[in-house]
């Protein structure tokens, strides 16, 4: 009998300790507002080099970017193509951010150091 009721003493702790909020329960302090943020994650068509300030607008606006570049790389110079990546990149490195390919057609792009992509 007492075996059956300091059990039930650990059950009632166990239980009392899950009735916290999801941050608690995932052992995150309630200081860190920051993980509170809230994205999005888009599927963009990236075809045109004019929508570079167009993809810097979506990352400010903490969307995580999910870029189909194959029509731009039909369309586009391989030269300018570059330049329009290392301006991307450079805006991400200034904000945070990071970018990572995903196959042969697409890139991954993160708005600020919140979200991580793992290599």
């Amino acid at each position: 009998m007492e075996v059956i009721s300091k059990l039930g003493k650990f059950w009632k702790k166990f239980d009392e300790e899950l009735l916290g909020s999801p941050e608690e329960t995932m052992g995150f302090s309630r200081d860190l507002p920051s993980l509170k943020q809230s994205f999005l994650i888009k599927k963009y068509d990236f075809s045109s080099l004019e929508q570079i300030e167009d993809i810097k607008k979506e990352l400010l606006g903490r969307r995580i970017l999910i870029i189909n570049v194959k029509t731009l790389l039909q369309k586009v110079d391989v030269t300018k193509l570059k330049r329009g990546i290392e301006d991307m990149k450079s805006f991400l490195r200034e904000n945070g951010g990071s970018m990572a390919r995903i196959g042969d057609e697409y890139l991954i792009l993160t708005p600020n150091s919140f979200v991580k992509i793992a290599n």
